[in-house]
């Protein structure tokens, strides 16, 4: 004869078993979010872009500073400071040769995938992603 088990699961523990599952699903996606290469903002190379020169802004004392870049259908022909005053580069003395730096390197190597000057890494960082941001506008499959 074969005795039967009973099993009693309260259910709070099943409730506690779920929400722990669920957190545990979320954090492994967060994980892998964060470690997955990012090929696409920064991986130029593989874009086509339409023709001119266009223009992202970055704000610094309530003043915006224009990065303008110039592509043509395939590669970055010219990074430049627009409308920089001359306040902004009193305070900011970093913020020509840094983007000069960059943009001699962005321009060599056609990609925002560089390594930035140490002693300007948070200058270096506002104008790759306004370098950025101007190349997402003249990419064609945008």
């Amino acid at each position: 004869m074969v005795k039967s088990r009973f099993v009693v699961l309260q259910m709070k523990d099943i409730v506690r078993t779920g929400i722990f599952v669920i957190i545990g699903i979320v954090l492994l996606i967060v994980l892998i979010w964060a470690i997955m290469p990012r090929g696409a903002a920064s991986d130029i190379g593989a874009r086509n872009f339409v023709p001119g020169t266009y223009t992202s802004y970055i704000i610094i004392h309530n003043l915006p500073i224009g990065v303008s870049v110039t592509v043509d259908e395939d590669k970055i022909i010219d990074i430049t400071l627009s409308e920089l005053a001359e306040s902004q580069e009193v305070f900011y003395p970093l913020i020509r040769p840094t983007m000069a730096t960059l943009s001699r390197e962005v321009i060599s190597r056609q990609t925002t995938n560089i390594e930035t000057p140490t002693e300007a890494a948070i200058t270096s960082r506002i104008l790759l992603d306004a370098i950025n941001n101007a190349l997402w506008q003249a990419s064609a499959a945008n």
